[in-house]
């Protein structure tokens, strides 16, 4: 039978064992590269990636090849997890917003972005002003921001020779901020939250229920992207699944082997350590 002695020895050769393996998880994640480069998509974080790869090293602790293999399929399906994830909050968020842009364009009110149209109107009549008059651009563009009569037939007569009009102008004017406005939201800007949830109180709807409506159209592309997560769930769950069951079988004969070590005797012989079965077992075996 092993003495205490021994086993505590065993026990603490144990846990260094472990101690060690834990701060040398980083090189088991560069091992990793046998397997091949990441499948990471162009804009996507490498760092991100390896750290991912080396917190599941941390975890699973890979004690062989094997185990490393399992680990580098595991990490490439969880990151398609996390992207296929990220995609679907991606889209989602980009109809929202271009819904909400939309929304903005035909509620603001010509004085928030009046001064988007002087700007418009400046730039191109410096381009199609003659030389002399150039500098009166800016002068003009704002005299037609607060209606001046003189400014607007000049502007009509300028921007006619062009193949211009001002509902163009408007209209891209609007445009503009009806955008700056939802990045703005997005930042939680006060100005900008308050004019929103404004405009879509004074509508009679909610930003829930206008989300809902704008998201109706691509609910199946939404599913599209469920069914392709619910797919990599999968294939990493089985991977995880096999690592569960190789150890469980490897923990089953490292049991046997414990077992067959507490019933024998450790002796030495012709120079090397065995297990020599005890009087009972000698019994049992006859």
């Amino acid at each position: 039978m092993l003495s205490s002695r021994m086993v505590a020895f065993m026990s603490r050769k144990s846990e260094s064992k472990t101690e060690i393996a834990a701060a040398r998880v980083p090189g088991q994640a560069q091992r990793l590269s046998l397997f091949g480069p990441p499948l990471l998509l162009e804009g996507e974080d490498a760092a991100a990636y390896d750290e991912l790869l080396g917190r599941i090293c941390a975890a699973v602790r890979p004690a062989d090849v094997i185990d490393e293999m399992f680990i580098a399929d595991i990490g490439c399906l969880e990151w398609e997890v996390l992207r296929w994830r990220r995609l679907k909050r991606t889209l989602m968020q980009e109809i929202g917003l271009k819904a909400l842009e939309n929304f903005l364009a035909g509620k603001l009110d010509y004085d928030l972005y009046s001064e988007r149209v002087a700007d418009r109107l400046t730039k191109i009549l410096q381009h199609n002003l003659p030389e002399e008059h150039a500098d009166s651009a800016q002068t003009l563009a704002r005299d037609y921001a607060r209606n001046g009569q003189h400014a607007v037939d000049t502007i009509n007569e300028v921007l006619a020779c062009i193949n211009l009009n001002m509902g163009d102008i408007r209209y891209d004017a609007r445009a503009d901020k009806a955008q700056e406005l939802v990045q703005d939201y997005l930042r939680r800007e006060p100005d900008a939250v308050k004019l929103i949830d404004e405009l879509l109180t004074d509508a009679g709807v909610s930003m829930d229920s206008f989300m809902t409506k704008a998201l109706r159209d691509k609910i199946d592309d939404i599913e599209r992207i469920d069914r392709l997560t619910t797919i990599a769930e999968s294939r990493r769950n089985a991977s995880l699944h096999e690592i569960d069951r190789r150890r469980a079988v490897l923990g089953e004969t490292l049991r046997r082997s414990v077992q067959e070590i507490e019933d024998g005797e450790l002796v030495i012989a012709d120079g090397e350590l065995v297990i020599e079965p005890t009087a009972a077992e000698g019994k049992n075996a006859a």
